[in-house]
């Protein structure tokens, strides 16, 4: 049953996917996490810093206790899985700020943890076999640390806070999987959560 749910997960994420990016993509120091609602990344080949200004998430559950964000940025190809408390009340018990484990890619199950998947460099965009995907790890080197959760409004079922985090994995080429390479970045995103 669990296999199946997995993959019910896995198969509907390309539709929440869909026609949803960011703006604009610079190159920049992504070393400290800004105000500004964006998605950066580092890795020994290239960087980037999207601006997400633009974005706009509804709820999605992913369990009973999780709600899920993702998204994919359509000029860099990097696709993220976020995931955060579907209750508002633990949105607050979370304000001690701590490191939380990464996880392989599409395999979030509890709040605050992070998976991604991104080209190998700016050359290989459209290539599916070079790309990078987050090996699960909880380390010095590996973990996202939540280093904000601002309460920002309410609305008629949710309250919406902002959630800025900083990251740090290993991830390994899906054609030589054996070949594993750093990355780092921040994101800062507005998130629903129900208040029901």
């Amino acid at each position: 049953m669990k296999k199946i749910a997995k993959l019910t997960l896995v198969l509907s994420f390309p539709i929440l996917f869909f026609g949803v990016s960011c703006k604009k993509e610079t190159s920049t120091d992504n070393a400290s996490n800004s105000d500004a609602l964006h998605f950066s990344f580092k890795t020994p080949d290239w960087e980037r810093w999207v601006n997400c200004e633009l974005l706009d998430f509804e709820p999605i559950t992913l369990n009973d206790s999780t709600n899920i964000l993702a998204f994919n940025s359509a000029s860099t190809n990097a696709s993220l899985c976020f995931t955060y408390p579907k209750d508002s009340s633990k949105m607050f018990n979370n304000r001690e700020l701590k490191r939380f484990k990464i996880k392989s890619y599409y395999d979030n199950s509890e709040p605050f943890q992070f998976s991604l998947k991104l080209p190998l460099n700016q050359n290989s965009l459209n290539d599916l076999t070079k790309k990078l995907v987050s090996n699960e790890g909880f380390s010095d080197n590996e973990y996202i640390e939540v280093t904000e959760v601002k309460y920002i409004k309410s609305e008629a079922n949710n309250a919406v806070f902002r959630v800025k985090c900083n990251y740090k994995l290993n991830a390994r080429i899906i054609s030589t999987p054996e070949i594993s390479k750093p990355m780092s970045g921040t994101f800062t995103f507005l998130v629903r959560t129900s208040k029901i």
